[in-house]
């Protein structure tokens, strides 16, 4: 079963919700993702309400943990980036607030 939702793109940029959009890989996007996945608790380590950017998916998910076990330097990690193909892009709905706005059709 597949679950689809609607949700109005003109609340990312009106003050509605708190967003954050990373328009591709980079070093911020990167520093995001290990902060997170590095976070103690397991919860997030921010309060934005979506965040937008490239999905850290299996490809990706190699250099990840190759940076995590210090196999690679950061500048190494977003070189090895460059050469991925079909780069996907994520909304995560992080909030309550965020979730009320989607919409089941």
């Amino acid at each position: 079963m597949v679950n689809v939702y609607e949700f109005d793109q003109k609340l990312l940029t009106d003050g509605t919700l708190k967003t954050l959009e990373f328009k591709g890989y980079s070093r911020e996007w990167a520093e995001f993702i290990f902060a997170n996945r590095q976070s103690p608790t397991g919860e997030s380590v921010h309060d934005y309400d979506i965040v937008i950017g490239p999905i850290a998916n299996d490809k990706v998910g190699v250099q990840v943990r190759k940076y995590l076990n210090k196999e690679i330097s950061l500048e190494a990690f977003l070189e090895n980036l460059k050469y991925m193909k079909g780069i996907t892009f994520q909304y995560f709905f992080g909030t309550n607030k965020a979730i009320k706005f989607l919409k089941k059709i």
